[in-house]
């Protein structure tokens, strides 16, 4: 399913009347700029605030209960977590209204402009190590509750797994979720805020300097070595060039490699559905695939 014109100017409607008749903010155009699989992104000026941009689910013709909360969720959880990171001088764009209606939810930000100069892998690196680093003991991660990183991650590979192999009519062995989360708690590693999708289409950059970090749906409390093989196994940065900027390898060395493998499992997991449904690529839908089985069979090599 795609976002069709029709779609994006009823979006577009429907956030104008809420700025207008309902917030009774002053602004001019609202110019549609892009979307995410979820999510559109309307860039607007308000005479007060100047350039703002505006987030909102987009997949709503496929309305459920279940769909729309998660959208609610997504929302929450970008505002929240930006304005706490705002506190620590994290790059996020500046949160000015979370807006939940009977009609249409949005996020309106300050909007940050960019250019397509390619930001290096070793700032990213040390953008991340600056996002580890941020205290989280007054931070509350909707959708998170009181579970662990490790209990999400190993039921969320048991459910991963049983879908891809009904995408793909194969079987996939691995450990039960028990078991695994067993594991990934031996890990001796502090919990840190994690933003988990790193990765060039969310971090904003102009000269070559990073201006902003966005898209915090992934984000959890947890292990930073699931960052870290997210980051890795996703491969859209230069990984040694990320980890000197990060400058924490030994914590990788340190870690059981049963452990690296459980959350790269994870990543490889969620590629391969990724590009078994949504998008297009046979090549890295295979190559997703292979890992699954890889990975899969070391860890259970391990055990």
């Amino acid at each position: 399913m795609s976002l069709t014109n029709n779609k994006f100017e009823t979006l577009r409607i429907s956030i104008a009347n809420v700025l207008n008749n309902v917030l009774l903010w002053n602004i001019g155009e609202i110019k549609f700029i892009g979307n995410g699989v979820n999510n559109a992104v309307f860039l607007i000026k308000e005479k007060n605030l100047g350039m703002l941009a505006i987030r909102t689910p987009w997949r709503t013709e496929e309305n459920s209960n279940e769909i729309s909360l998660s959208s609610i969720i997504s929302l929450k959880k970008e505002a929240t977590i930006s304005e706490h990171c705002q506190k620590y001088n994290i790059p996020v764009p500046k949160v000015h209204k979370l807006y939940l209606g009977k009609e249409i939810n949005f996020l309106v930000t300050d909007f940050i402009s960019g250019d397509a100069q390619e930001i290096p892998s070793y700032d990213v690196g040390q953008l991340t190590s600056k996002i580890h680093k941020v205290p989280f003991d007054d931070l509350s991660i909707i959708h998170q509750n009181e579970r662990t990183l490790s209990n999400i991650i190993s039921n969320r590979i048991t459910e991963r797994v049983h879908l891809l192999c009904k995408l793909i009519n194969n079987s996939i062995i691995i450990p039960d979720s028990e078991e695994m989360e067993a594991i990934l708690n031996t890990a001796q590693t502090k919990d840190c805020l994690l933003h988990l999708d790193v990765r060039p289409p969310n971090i904003i950059g102009g000269n070559g300097v990073i201006k902003g970090i966005i898209d915090w749906d992934n984000a959890f409390i947890g292990n930073l070595i699931m960052e870290l093989m997210r980051i890795s196994e996703s491969q859209e940065l230069i990984e040694e060039e990320f980890l000197k900027g990060y400058d924490n390898v030994k914590i990788i060395e340190n870690t059981d490699e049963v452990i690296q493998s459980i959350y790269r499992l994870d990543t490889a997991l969620m590629l391969s559905i990724l590009f078994t449904t949504l998008i297009n690529d046979s090549a890295k839908r295979d190559y997703y695939l292979k890992r699954v089985h890889i990975l899969s069979q070391k860890i259970n090599n391990t055990l």
